[in-house]
């Protein structure tokens, strides 16, 4: 049994992930020096890299809904590895609302994951005013510690820790100020956009102005938690594979633990950019094209006609490609933007993307393979959380093999053509051992077609 510093921070049901609180908090102590490892508690890619900049440590995910117990377990131990402090951020209520803001998810729910990692747990309240009466918000149960949110100033902070802890027994460990003019810039930031240093460094402070170090440190140390790093096995004994990802302004939306688990396998992760390079880095097995914001950069990536044309013989050659949304609708024949401007994909997988306008925030889904591929055989399940951005219209040029590209869903969200497989699907590859390894499995280069018939 060893004693991993963590916490939980319990943040209300609805706003932004992370909130200006946890953002507050991991601005604060990353200024005094602590390396804070930031986990969100929904295993979508969403936001726009906020964490990374702020801790210097990339934003990770754990998931009750995708991740059994043991998955859980094992993706938090190596998630802490370089960490001081693990804090896992999301909502103790049962019952989340549906967010209505379309740039960003709602938090998932805590009190699972709590459960499995016997986290301590923080509630994020938000603090009354003194003019408007003596109303306390209410505490819910479970919490060990509690944070006060929007505080007017240090006044109103004591005034309301000495009461809250009077009538609850329960320490208060810290605050943030209102802040509104804060507030107000993060929840209208485009999830496409950096946060300004400035914002962060402010919420930051205020922080530090509250917060009793000593308590949250002490806090964080009280349970001992036995868990273990054990997942795919080691690369020592396994064929070496070279994987080429797209990293760049237009794609990058990937999991550390997808990247780890294909490493754990024997992979060997080389960077490109759709953008820039003319061609795919030598001697690539699999191609890997991320999420991210392919509109944005949309006549800058059709113009790239070598890299296009280098995509193409990969697949032409019998080669993997592995893509997911914004990745999947770079890759179909064409891009329908939020202007009307049509705009050539790639022409690698059988549809015509087109961008949503105002996009739910994407939505937890489960889908079975109807046919045979590389991912796996069909009546393969998969879990994951599906893009809201595109809109995929199903085509392919008639001079194709029908049998050579088509769906692989039911309900048309993930498509092949040849060993080229594209979705909407975003896939927590650490929470699939299954499928993860057939990432690094054997691949002879091969046109020859999925096996498989539709199921009926």
């Amino acid at each position: 049994m060893t004693t991993i510093p963590r916490l939980a921070l319990a943040t209300p049901v609805t706003g932004t992930e992370p909130s200006s609180a946890a953002l507050a908090w991991l601005a604060g102590l990353t200024e005094r020096r602590w390396r804070v490892q930031h986990f969100r508690s929904r295993a979508c890619p969403t936001g726009n890299g906020t964490v990374g900049r702020v801790t210097g440590l990339p934003g990770r995910h754990l998931d009750a809904w995708l991740m059994p117990e043991p998955v859980l377990r094992r993706l938090f131990a190596r998630g802490v590895r370089q960490a001081e402090l693990a804090l896992v951020e999301g909502t103790l209520d049962d019952h989340p609302a549906p967010l209505d803001r379309p740039h960003y998810d709602q938090p998932g729910l805590l009190r699972p994951l709590a459960a499995c990692l016997d986290l301590p747990t923080v509630a994020v309240l938000p603090c009354p005013r003194r003019r408007e009466g003596f109303h306390l918000p209410h505490i819910p149960d479970g919490v060990d510690a509690i944070f006060l949110d929007e505080v007017d100033g240090p006044d109103n902070f004591e005034f309301f820790r000495r009461l809250i802890q009077f009538t609850s027994r329960k320490p208060v460990i810290g605050a943030v100020d209102a802040i509104p003019e804060v507030r107000d810039a993060l929840r209208e930031s485009p999830q496409d956009h950096p946060l300004p240093d400035e914002l962060i460094g402010r919420l930051g402070a205020s922080f530090l102005r509250y917060a009793d170090l000593s308590a949250i440190r002490a806090l964080s140390r009280t349970r001992p938690l036995a868990v273990g790093c054990d997942g795919p096995s080691s690369c020592c004994n396994r064929r070496r594979f070279r994987v080429a990802y797209a990293q760049d302004e237009a794609f990058g939306a990937y999991f550390p633990d997808t990247l780890e688990a294909l490493e754990a396998l024997g992979a060997e992760l080389v960077e490109f950019s759709p953008l820039r390079d003319e061609a795919l880095p030598d001697r690539v097995d699999l191609v890997m094209i991320g999420c991210g914001f392919p509109d944005l950069h949309a006549d800058a990536l059709a113009e790239n006609l070598s890299l296009i044309a280098a995509l193409r013989q990969h697949v032409c050659r019998g080669q993997r490609i592995y893509s997911e949304g914004g990745g999947t609708a770079y890759l179909g024949r064409s891009m329908t933007l939020a202007d009307g401007r049509r705009i050539p994909g790639a022409g690698i997988l059988p549809f015509d993307a087109s961008l949503l306008p105002d996009p739910p925030p994407p939505t937890p889904v489960t889908r079975t393979l109807d046919r045979d591929c590389w991912l796996g055989p069909r009546g393969t399940v998969v879990r994951g959380y599906k893009s809201n951005r595109w809109r995929l219209v199903p085509g392919a040029d008639p001079l194709d093999c029908p049998s050579c590209f088509g769906a692989l869903t039911a309900q048309d969200d993930v498509y092949f053509h040849h060993h080229a497989v594209g979705g909407l699907i975003h896939l927590h590859l650490g929470a699939l051992p299954e499928v993860v390894a057939a990432f690094a499995g054997p691949h002879p280069p091969s046109l020859t077609r999925p096996t498989g018939r539709p199921i009926l």
